[in-house]
């Protein structure tokens, strides 16, 4: 079909079982189908992995050496052409129809452009797959029980930092946060960076802004914690900077689930 204006990026280290199983799932619910740009970073590649990527016609990109979270991505996006990029890890599988997924990315691509959007998370917010350690740690301080308004009550800007993940909580979170989550149309919220800290799993950005102000920060950032030894982006951006931005986060209702079928190391 090839109609809509976005490109295509996994990241991938090990756990072919999981890429697999994802690249069969964009096929069979029509993602593969959208655009003609298609990449796969295989990072500490094999021949099992380039297989496996020729085999849906993606297109990989081969690292010797495995750079973590954030230097795969960044070698992913920067091999990609500029516009929208859809962003995935290799245990991300697609869990709706043809119909909902086309309406989602195009739908998606518009208010990217329309409302200067940071990302678009596209993570199932029915379905989203473990871990999801943010609807814990929500519910602890916005439930109606004396120690969430006790916990609100002691420290309110960690309570404040966790209202966009009412989103994922809540039926109507902009109901509960009016001053903070608004609803665009049915599924679809927006939120400032504030509330609700960046996230690898599933995202729609723009190239450039990804390259220029996320991996250029998450890059300048000291790290005190790693991922398998790398930084990972998510890590890096929990600051006051990322949240004194107020950069515009979209919420949709989602595509993808976390599905990692086997043990990777971390």
């Amino acid at each position: 079909m090839y109609d809509l204006n976005f490109a295509i990026g996994i990241l991938s280290w090990k756990g072919y079982d999981s890429l697999e199983n994802s690249l069969y799932s964009y096929e069979k619910n029509g993602l593969s189908s959208l655009t003609k740009f298609k990449f796969v970073c295989l990072q500490e590649y094999t021949k099992k992995g380039i297989k496996i990527v020729e085999k849906y016609d993606y297109e990989p990109i081969l690292l010797r050496e495995n750079l973590g979270i954030l230097g795969g991505f960044k070698k992913l996006a920067e091999k990609m052409p500029d516009g929208p990029l859809l962003l995935l890890e290799n245990d991300l599988e697609l869990i709706e129809d043809k119909k909902t997924t086309y309406k989602q990315i195009k739908q998606s691509i518009d208010f990217l452009n329309e409302h200067e959007i940071i990302q678009v998370r596209l993570r199932s917010k029915f379905h989203p797959g473990e871990p999801f350690e943010g609807l814990k740690k929500y519910r602890e301080y916005w439930s109606n029980s004396i120690i969430s308004k006790t916990k609100r009550f002691l420290r309110p800007n960690k309570a404040n930092k966790l209202i966009g993940t009412s989103i994922y909580a809540l039926e109507n979170p902009e109901t509960h946060h009016p001053h903070l989550v608004k609803k665009l149309i049915d599924g679809f919220y927006l939120v400032p960076s504030s509330i609700l800290n960046w996230a690898n799993l599933a995202i729609l950005v723009d190239r450039e802004t990804y390259l220029n102000r996320i991996i250029w920060k998450a890059e300048q950032t000291n790290s005190k914690k790693f991922i398998n030894g790398f930084k990972n982006i998510e890590i890096e951006l929990n600051n006051s900077w990322w949240r004194k931005k107020e950069f515009n986060i979209l919420v949709a209702p989602g595509l993808f689930t976390h599905n990692r079928l086997s043990f990777r190391g971390y």
